[in-house]
């Protein structure tokens, strides 16, 4: 009776780590496509989709699924999703209140309001790029890891504190999110602001996540969120926010939401979030031309605009730069323009002692300065008869 009872149980457990990538019998990656009641394409996705699931698409239509045939499923249009407000950002004036705030108090009394601390990690470790790595899967360490090195980077750029755990998690198989649950845990031990699991997806054309940005050639970020736990609304809520001020600094860099079955390891920590930059067709290089815009909103969705304290010590620092070439240049002009004084000081004596002075000097020193400049200073006017 007692067996009856847990297999339940242990099955309704291990649903909650359905994998984002879905793979088929082969291990290869499995494509799912959702259609809308006409038949058109919704969304494509290299993740398994079951019934329940939602999505908002780049436009914030909302849409769920109804039904699933094969790699096929049928999907409702729901209506349009509320998104956040984000006039703040027109005014760039505080730190706004964010939804999920009230919901994500996490971080510790002995923190201050200055510090800000991202963790992330690599689920899928084998993930790759095959135009720039030469396959989709390296076996350790793959592309993926470039992806996320390039996005701590510019999120420390912008005064973040970023602990990215590079541990791998292989093989790629439904057990990677309960591998890498261990090291969300051992990051949120640290009680970061966010918790970040980076990946890219498995879809076979590259178009779909093409996009130009500030002029470059760039890839498009999916947002995912799982369902299945406690904190699915506010990890919703986060990845809404996301979307919102993405939406509003770099439209086209944010491509879609994924609402899931399963967790993602989200249940740990309301600000939760995975992030799938690109798709294994797309060159790794578009990928990380797209780590640096995704910092900035990254950063603003977190901690608002860049104002205040932290835009007045960034210009503070800039400034004192620049005063301090400024006054090695003048202090490089003041030493050369001593050293022409001495010099020519020198040269009157000279002349002084050799001529005796009057116009004999006049031509003496004339000849020295020509010498001394290379002919620059003190050349001889030519005669035009």
């Amino acid at each position: 009776m007692k067996k009856l009872l847990i297999l339940p149980l242990v099955l309704c457990s291990l649903s909650l780590f359905t994998p984002a990538h879905a793979e088929d019998s082969a291990g290869n990656s499995a494509v799912y496509s959702a259609i809308d009641e006409n038949g058109q394409n919704i969304f494509t996705i290299s993740a398994m989709l079951s019934e329940g699931d939602e999505y908002i698409s780049k436009d914030n239509v909302l849409y769920r699924i109804e039904t699933i045939n094969g790699t096929i499923a049928t999907a409702k249009r729901i209506g349009e999703e509320t998104m956040p407000d984000v006039s703040w950002l027109d005014t760039g004036e505080a730190k706004p209140v964010f939804a999920w705030e009230e919901d994500a108090k996490a971080v510790s009394s002995d923190q201050t309001d200055n510090r800000k601390l991202i963790a992330m990690y690599v689920t899928h470790s084998d993930e790759s790029y095959v135009p720039s790595d030469g396959t989709e899967s390296i076996e350790g360490q793959g592309g993926i890891y470039d992806v996320a090195r390039a996005f701590r980077d510019a999120l420390q750029q912008r005064g973040i504190d970023v602990i990215l755990d590079e541990s791998t998690h292989l093989p790629h198989d439904s057990g990677a999110y309960r591998r890498s649950r261990r090291t969300a845990e051992r990051l949120l031990q640290k009680r970061p602001d966010a918790i970040i699991d980076i990946h890219r997806d498995g879809i076979p054309d590259p178009e779909q996540y093409k996009t130009t940005l500030k002029g470059e050639q760039a890839s498009q970020v999916r947002l995912l969120v799982g369902r299945s736990n406690q904190n699915s609304d506010v990890n919703r809520a986060f990845a809404k926010q996301i979307k919102a001020v993405a939406d509003k600094q770099y439209p086209g860099l944010i491509k879609d939401i994924f609402i899931g079955k399963g967790n993602y390891n989200q249940d740990l920590s309301p600000n939760a979030i995975l992030l799938e930059f690109g798709t294994h067709t797309l060159s790794k290089e578009r990928v990380l031309n797209s780590t640096d815009i995704m910092a900035h909103v990254m950063s603003t969705a977190l901690y608002g605009p860049e104002t205040g304290s932290a835009k007045g010590e960034k210009n503070e620092a800039e400034s004192k730069a620049s005063a301090a070439v400024k006054e090695k240049n003048k202090s490089s002009l003041s030493g050369i323009g001593l050293l022409l004084a001495i010099t020519i000081t020198g040269l009157l004596l000279f002349a002084l002692a050799q001529t005796g002075g009057g116009k004999a000097m006049g031509t003496k020193i004339g000849r020295n300065i020509r010498e001394l400049t290379g002919g620059i200073i003190g050349k001889k006017k030519e005669n035009k008869n």
